[in-house]
């Protein structure tokens, strides 16, 4: 056998000796990457008593293109769009799960973890399967009787129909008339349709689904194909595991099953009755998968079985297995295998190449041609003998061999994609395998990323020997749609499409689209004019007539309003706007709420409005009888730019809220609009001052004089108490729930506001931190009044008092430890005056001239003396002896 060479590393003797314990391994072979612009292999090749040098790629200009032609749908969908995916958690599948269970079988105690396992092991098997399904196999077949062929293939919403249309001999030539109706009708979705090899007078089918295998015979004695039903085989006769791969024999009366753990069955069928042996038992070790493959071999006794990384031959007279190819250790996998042809040569795709394997030699395969495709276990290689051509175009260049021999073309597909490349890769006879081009791809539809079912590679056989072949489709939708190839352009169209107004009717047909519940919509007619008056003008009308049975209680409101202060029976001490005091003028109300600004009231009407802007109801005859008064116009017009400056100026603002006008408007629109206009306006009027009956506390101008000299003058331990302006805290009993009006404040509150004076302006203030950092820096302290400045002698000492202590808790006397002091001579007048010890409200010692310097002593914050304080001391550990370690 001629071969090329491959690249061989040198092997030691431990190797070998252990590839001689182990299985023969297969051995080198050439791998080629056209695409990627590998290197070619080159060999010497004896021709005429001569050697030559021949090129494993072969470059030849004056090659046969093929070229592609339109895709045509030649049948309508059958199917609808796949249903939008619901996204939701585990968790959430797992509560609506147990939510059914506690609805329907309430009698039923299922745990919720029991629950969440089972939807999270089905969730994991559910999205393996999306991404590849291995008990899913093609669904379309071409059946070819002796003259007369057909198209096989699932229709209908679950691809539970078998619908099998022929193709007829017209005087345009070969034309698929597609039927609208199927054949029959199984219980379960297809999964694999399988035919016996082409030329047989009564060929037969196998159609799998999800519950049995079934073997038809089909009449192609008339246009009308029949079906019969020869036998049918069950998941119990193969050890009850379900079936993933089925091939029929040359012979009608036989063929072979695998099961998804790789045991082999043969289904022989003689006079009716069906017998099934075990010819084959899948393996016993190692990693259990579903993917098996069956292939036919030369002869009806020889037949390949192919799994994830292996391929065997399996002989059925001898009840054994030969294993001819094996996968070096990777991630690549076999995804499909193809029938053994005349040459003897095997095709293995995997989804990292092509694979050439000679049956005589299957430890050294002929070739493997990378593909260059993403990992994707649905590619499958097809193979179309082809003769030679003469055409030279150039468009859409796909070659075919140029030799006068019988050449192959090796198409790759998968079921994710459109795209579909094509491999110009033949063997002559007495030479090697070449590669007579480099390989080329077209999309075999519009839609690059459609999704297909099945595919299939079909040639009239009346048509004869030409160049021309057509690639038909199967798309998850149910519609077929094909692309001819020829290698010119007579050639180009390999058979026309005819429809009957069936399938135009069925093409027509809306096909049914999941809507979710909250899609339902139905065009239903209410009449809303009753809702409507009860919400707006009922409303209304019973306004008014409140409003005219209280016209005389507003009178007397108005009249009583400025004396409402002097009628209050006790005093109140939160502040309270304009409505309030309105509110609090009359009677008690019918109707109470938690808040007054939601308590309806009389003056809410069109005669209040109407004193408002007659300035009847004036709020400043309330600020006579109140202790202080704010208006907060300025302030809301700082907020919102848009707030009216009055009552009538808001109204005529607030037109532009107004509805359009129309036509259609009646006059209780327009008496109800301007109605809501003046009612905000008085809301907004009637909020714009604030009173309070309480005045604010103010410091006199000696207090704080007297109050800051005191304290500096004076040796107490305790700051004074807190004073407070308007809001005065009550002191609440945790037990006995009485309040007081006295609360005493902690030594930290007071300590902390001792330097403020109640009735100063905040904005004057400015806090001096006498605790952080040592630098002498100047800082400014609050503004205070000329009163306040007071002159201190020179040489004063802090205003911190020094620290006391009870006589029994002073130890005995020890040495007496150096003191910390602190250093402080006459500053730099550039640098400015020194950091003084004190308070926020206190001038700074430092700025007064100093002649001489002093010292300061600091307070200690230790509770005794000594080392540690009084603290415990923790006993010292042993310091660790290091050891000394021997050696280098």
């Amino acid at each position: 056998m001629d071969s090329w060479p491959a690249a061989e590393r040198a092997r030691t003797t431990e190797s070998l000796k252990r590839r001689k314990r182990q299985k023969p391994a297969v051995g080198p072979y050439p791998e080629v990457d056209v695409g990627a612009g590998g290197p070619n292999v080159v060999t010497l090749l004896e021709r005429d008593g001569r050697f030559e040098w021949t090129f494993l790629v072969q470059e030849n200009n004056q090659a046969t293109p093929l070229r592609p032609s339109k895709h045509t749908t030649i049948f309508p969908a059958t199917r609808p769009p796949p249903d939008p995916s619901i996204k939701s958690t585990i968790l959430q599948k797992a509560e609506r799960g147990a939510n059914f269970l506690r609805t329907y079988l309430p009698d039923v105690d299922i745990p919720a973890e029991l629950i969440r396992d089972e939807l999270s092991q089905d969730a994991k098997i559910t999205e393996s399967l999306e991404k590849f399904d291995p008990y899913t196999r093609n669904i379309l077949q071409p059946v070819v009787a002796h003259e007369s062929a057909y198209l096989a293939f699932p229709m209908g919403e679950l691809n539970c129909d078998l619908n099998i249309s022929p193709f007829v001999n017209s005087r345009d030539g070969i034309v698929f008339k597609p039927s609208a109706h199927p054949l029959r009708t199984f219980k379960t979705p297809i999964q694999q349709i399988t035919t016996t090899v082409p030329g047989i007078q009564a060929p037969y089918i196998a159609v799998r689904t999800f519950g049995h295998v079934n073997f038809l015979q089909v009449d192609a004695s008339s246009a009308t194909p029949c079906l019969s039903e020869v036998a049918a085989l069950l998941p119990s006769e193969t050890g009850g595991r379900a079936v993933v791969d089925v091939v029929l024999s040359a012979t009608p009366f036989s063929s072979l099953v695998v099961n998804d753990l790789g045991s082999v069955y043969q289904c022989n069928i003689i006079d009716g009755d069906k017998t099934l042996d075990l010819i084959h038992p899948g393996p016993t070790e190692g990693r259990r998968t579903p993917f098996w493959r069956l292939a036919r071999g030369t002869a009806d006794t020889n037949y390949l079985l192919a799994s994830e990384h292996s391929l065997s031959q399996i002989d059925i007279r001898a009840d054994e297995s030969i294993d001819l190819f094996s996968l070096t250790a990777g991630t690549s996998v076999v995804t499909s295998i193809e029938d053994q042809g005349d040459d003897n040569i095997l095709k293995l795709c995997t989804t990292n190449e092509l694979v050439w394997i000679d049956a005589r030699f299957t430890r050294k395969p002929l070739l493997a041609y990378k593909h260059g495709r993403q990992y994707d276990r649905s590619l499958e290689a097809r193979t179309s003998p082809l003769s030679s051509g003469t055409s030279t175009s150039t468009h859409h260049v796909l070659y075919i061999p140029s030799h006068k021999s019988v050449g192959a073309v090796t198409l790759l597909t998968s079921s994710s994609n459109s795209l579909v490349t094509l491999y110009d890769v033949s063997r002559a006879k007495g030479q090697p395998i070449h590669i007579n081009a480099p390989s080329y791809c077209f999309f075999s539809d519009n839609d690059a990323f459609a999704s297909y079912t099945g595919s299939a590679l079909f040639s009239h056989p009346l048509r004869g020997e030409t160049d021309a072949f057509s690639l038909v489709r199967l798309t998850k939708r149910g519609s077929l749609h094909k692309v001819d190839v020829g290698a010119s352009e007579g050639e180009g169209e390999g058979f026309g499409v005819s429809w009957d107004d069936e399938v135009k009717d069925l093409e027509a047909m809306p096909l049914r689209v999941f809507e979710p519940p909250y899609a339902d919509q139905a065009f239903v007619e209410l009449d809303l004019s009753s809702v409507y008056n009860h919400i707006l003008c009922l409303p209304e009308l019973e306004r008014e007539k409140r409003e005219e049975e209280n016209a005389d209680a507003v009178y007397n409101l108005l009249e009583v309003i400025p004396t409402v202060w002097q009628g209050l029976d006790a005093p109140i001490e939160h502040v309270l706007t304009t409505r309030d005091a309105v509110l609090r003028a009359g009677d008690e109300p019918t109707q109470t709420y938690r808040a007054d600004f939601l308590t309806d009231c009389v003056i809410n009407s069109t005669r209040g409005y109407r004193a408002l802007t007659q300035g009847r109801l004036d709020p400043n005859d309330l600020v006579k009888g109140s202790s202080w008064h704010k208006n907060l116009t300025a302030t809301l017009q700082r907020l919102d730019p848009t707030f009216p400056d009055d009552a009538r100026s808001g109204a005529e603002a607030f037109k532009k809220y107004d509805l359009a006008k129309s036509p259609e408007r009646s006059a209780e629109s327009f008496r109800y609009e301007k109605a809501a206009r003046e009612e905000l306006a008085l809301d907004l009027a009637l909020s714009a001052d604030v009173f309070s009956l309480q005045a604010f506390s103010r410091a006199s101008d000696e207090g704080p004089a007297l109050e800051d000299l005191t304290q500096t003058l004076s040796l107490a331990s305790e700051p004074p108490e807190v004073h407070f302006g308007y809001l005065r805290p009550k002191a609440k009993e945790h037990y006995s729930r009485e309040e007081t009006d006295e609360s005493e404040a902690s030594m930290g509150v007071r300590s902390l506001l001792k330097d403020w004076q109640v009735g100063a302006d905040p904005g004057n203030y400015v806090f001096v931190d006498h605790y952080g950092g040592s630098t002498c820096t100047s800082r400014k302290t609050r503004r205070t009044s000329p009163a306040q400045v007071m002159q201190l002698p020179f040489g004063t000492q802090s205003q911190r008092p020094p620290t006391i202590l009870a006589a029994s808790t002073v130890p005995r006397r020890l040495p007496e430890p150096t003191r910390r002091t602190v250093a402080q001579s006459q500053p730099d007048p550039a640098e400015g005056p020194s950091r003084a010890f004190g308070f926020g409200s206190q001038m700074p010692l430092s700025s007064q001239p100093q002649t001489q310097s002093s010292q300061e002593y600091m307070m200690s914050t230790q509770v005794l003396p000594g080392a540690y304080g009084g603290r415990p001391v923790l006993p010292k550990k042993k310091a660790t002896t290091k050891k000394r370690v021997g050696g280098f």
